[in-house]
């Protein structure tokens, strides 16, 4: 019997990584979950060969099983993988323009963010004007999901199975009174956020600090970072909360728009 799975010997590992590739890729374009023998019709692969890949897979966390339907869904780990890769460069490059005009209109600080592991990770900043107190990261750094804008845009805006196993062993630190410290308040505020399309914190992070935030999406929908506009409380009035935050929505959408994400017309549903 041939394995598959022994490299240069025989020759087979290219192809098999091809079809582990076409496997992930179904996988990730997929709106359901899926089993072996559905599996097997997409890629026209037989059940034995799907399986092994399929199993390997689930090893390394690229996807996972539903214990209920015993079918197959992406993992979580494929949105780290797909976080290191716009921390890149091009990616910051490609927003910067649109972040530099976002901080120039609003004469504040914006940030660009990415999901890795339970955390956003801030990949570049632009500063909108010199006599504004700013808020100040370093590139690099990182802040809670639950309780940034940058955070609850990225939430919000995961598919349901992805969120659901984010949330599973997620703790929700309290880092000021204002900090959602419960799963079921969390997800209503993700509700009215998908509604909106753009996030709110309220001094939920830094007790001094609001921002907003929206989604960056990707192909095929898919969150890939977002875009957060923050400033002192002092500047931010709660009834200028929604003023930003289409400031920041037409920016988060500009950006989507240059990854390859649908137009307005073919999007309306998401955001």
């Amino acid at each position: 019997m041939i394995d598959h799975w022994k490299g240069k010997k025989n020759g087979n590992l290219p192809q098999t990584v091809e079809k582990a590739l076409d496997i992930l890729e179904t996988f990730a374009t997929s709106q359901t979950s899926l089993g072996i023998t559905e599996l097997g019709r997409i890629v026209r692969l037989n059940k034995s060969t799907i399986y092994r890949i399929v199993q390997a897979l689930s090893k390394k966390g690229y996807v996972i099983q539903d214990e209920q339907t015993k079918k197959y869904r992406t993992g979580y780990k494929i949105l780290g993988i797909a976080g290191s890769l716009l921390n890149q460069n091009d990616f910051r490059e490609m927003a910067r323009t649109q972040l530099e005009g976002l901080a120039k209109k609003a004469l504040q600080t914006v940030q660009l963010g990415i999901l890795e592991g339970n955390e956003v990770v801030f990949v570049d900043q632009r500063e909108g004007g010199r006599d504004v107190i700013q808020l100040r990261l370093r590139i690099g750094d990182r802040a809670p999901l639950h309780c940034t804008a940058s955070g609850k845009s990225i939430l919000a805006f995961l598919r349901e199975d992805e969120l659901e196993e984010l949330l599973k062993n997620y703790r929700l630190e309290a880092r000021t009174p204002k900090t959602i410290t419960t799963i079921s308040k969390l997800k209503r505020q993700l509700q009215v956020i998908r509604k909106n399309g753009y996030s709110f914190c309220d001094a939920e992070f830094h007790r001094d600090i609001r921002a907003v935030g929206a989604p960056i999406l990707g192909l095929n929908m898919r969150v890939v970072g977002s875009v957060v506009l923050s400033m002192p409380t002092i500047r931010m009035k709660t009834n200028q909360v929604a003023y930003y935050g289409e400031m920041v929505k037409e920016t988060g959408r500009a950006i989507s728009k240059g990854l390859g994400c649908p137009d307005e017309e073919g999007r309306k549903d998401k955001v």
